[in-house]
């Protein structure tokens, strides 16, 4: 509570808004304090303490307090899949793994900077709506070079992955995942990364000063 009401003035004295900086001095000057000036924060803080246990032990306190851990529970579990997703976006991936495109995709590629330049625009959303519309108003015989070259792709990647080489490509590109995301987990679940334990020590630092 006193770090609170002192941090904007702690900041604006030392020219900084760095939380190690502006924690450290914060804990200085509280320990600096005498006991009858620390009394009115250490009050206050019992008694908000008391009325949070009070509200705890009703049964809206109850409901409130669980609603509050599945929302973190929830947030913990949007941060670890986030991170699992960058984590195997990361791994480079042989170019032969990549699956291969719809014909659709395949169209589109090749048609966008077309698009773009006879539109004039190169925003994603009506370049995508025009592609999707020419693609739409092609014929069966104008959609054959593009569904065979998908089929192509298709037949090259199969036969890649089905190959002792694809295979082993393959393998060590799925062992790679799941390590990458085995890595994630194990981090949330120690308790997180190495920044996070700073954070918590100059937390930490601050509120047993």
């Amino acid at each position: 509570m006193w770090f609170n009401d002192k941090r904007e003035e702690i900041q604006k004295d030392l020219g900084t808004k760095n939380l190690g900086v502006v924690g450290k001095k914060a804990g200085e000057m509280w320990r600096a304090m005498s006991a009858t000036a620390k009394q009115p924060f250490e009050t206050k803080a019992s008694e908000q303490k008391a009325a949070y246990e009070k509200f705890k032990a009703t049964d809206a306190g109850k409901k409130a307090l669980e609603e509050k851990k599945a929302e973190r529970q929830d947030a913990k579990e949007s941060k670890v899949k986030r991170d699992a997703k960058k984590a195997v976006k990361a791994i480079e991936k042989d170019d032969k793994l990549k699956k291969p495109q719809s014909a659709y995709f395949i169209f589109a590629n090749a048609k966008r900077e077309e698009v773009q330049k006879l539109l004039g625009v190169k925003d994603f959303g009506p370049v995508t709506t025009k592609i999707g519309e020419m693609w739409k108003g092609l014929s069966d015989a104008a959609r054959k070079p593009w569904n065979d070259e998908a089929q192509k792709q298709k037949d090259e990647y199969e036969k890649y992955v089905k190959s002792p080489e694809g295979a082993a490509a393959l393998q060590a590109y799925k062992d790679e995942v799941k390590e990458a995301k085995a890595t994630v987990k194990g981090k949330r679940a120690g308790g997180g990364d190495a920044s996070e334990a700073k954070r918590a020590k100059t937390a930490g630092a601050t509120a047993g000063a």
